[in-house]
């Protein structure tokens, strides 16, 4: 399509591999295979929504993009340059351009700090402007978050949840980045205040022309925001397309049990429920194959036996790792 946008950030293969627990003769530790093998693109200026279960490994995914924990192997690609090649110092400038914002707005702020000292920390880090800019810079990004400045002198304590977190995307922002991770940026905060931060962070986007990776297990406020979403599993990516494509048609049985468990706000409707058998399985060893086949009502020989690849179906850009797909 000629209308498509730059990629910014592209994974090739990226794996990261946690050693655990040893066996009982202490002689082998053990792998937790928390992204393994993951291709993603991410285009400027746009929300790749990032989704699934607790625990398999969207915030690690994301934690291994920026470099802020090491690869086991892959690559990881900004604007066409390999940046898992980078060094220390080719990386310190780096953070200038990619940021993160945490998903505990208690615990992501120093409480020894004003508010004015921890936003206004990313620039001394990188001795931006003068100590007048530096301040200026500080009032007007709380001023874009919703925050006067009288609170300039306040701490995280005197905040709510809610105010905390505009405090902690103010100090991601304040650089001027072009990729943030949103790394459940909203799940800590009440229902009646998470839209507000939602829809402060699609201003600030459209504003300052950002590119999101928004992580998160709530596919309702993922549909909100996203223009792309992906869906892991134990891992891997098992789906990715547009939210139209995915929430209009899933292909793969465990995106379809997820968005079946999305509540419908409407008494006189009702979704028909996929409950899925089993547990998830155990990360130091999950099964061959497909990993999901064991919880799967579908599954065959084929899926316990083959991995199944990450492939185009049909015209548009939904992909899928299912060998099922077009039956299910």
């Amino acid at each position: 399509m000629t209308n498509e946008k730059p990629i910014l950030v592209e994974t090739k293969e990226l794996t990261k591999y946690f050693t655990g627990k040893k066996d009982l003769l202490n002689l082998h530790p053990q792998e937790v295979k928390a992204v393994d093998h993951v291709n993603l693109t991410i285009r400027r200026g746009e929300t790749l929504g990032l989704v699934g279960e607790s625990g398999c490994g969207k915030s690690t995914l994301g934690r291994v993009i920026l470099r802020l924990i090491p690869m086991t192997s892959g690559q990881v690609f900004y604007e066409g340059v390999d940046i898992g090649a980078y060094d220390k110092k080719q990386m310190w400038q780096m953070r200038k351009k990619m940021q993160i914002i945490f998903q505990d707005p208690y615990s992501s702020l120093n409480p020894r700090m004003t508010v004015y000292d921890l936003v206004r920390a990313p620039l001394d880090v990188f001795g931006i402007g003068t100590t007048e800019e530096r301040r200026e810079m500080v009032i007007s990004i709380l001023n874009d978050v919703g925050l006067d400045r009288q609170y300039l002198n306040r701490f995280p304590h005197e905040f709510s949840g809610g105010q905390r977190q505009r405090i902690g995307i103010a100090r991601a922002l304040v650089l001027n980045p072009e990729f943030v991770v949103c790394d459940e940026a909203v799940s800590a905060l009440d229902v009646s205040v998470r839209a507000q931060v939602l829809n402060l962070m699609c201003r600030m986007q459209e504003k300052r022309r950002l590119t999101y990776l928004f992580i998160s297990h709530d596919l309702s406020v993922v549909r909100h925001v996203s223009d792309r979403v992906a869906v892991m599993y134990l891992g891997s990516v098992v789906e990715i397309g547009t939210k139209h494509e995915l929430y209009g048609s899933p292909l793969h049985p465990y995106t379809r049990a997820l968005l079946s468990a999305i509540p419908i706000p409407d008494a006189n409707r009702k979704r028909n429920r996929i409950i899925l058998e089993g547990d998830v399985p155990n990360a130091y060893h999950p099964p061959a194959g497909c990993r999901f086949h064991t919880r799967c009502p579908y599954a065959t020989e084929q899926c316990s036996q083959e991995v199944p690849v990450l492939r185009q179906v049909g015209d548009g850009e939904h992909m899928v790792a299912c060998h099922r797909a077009e039956e299910v």
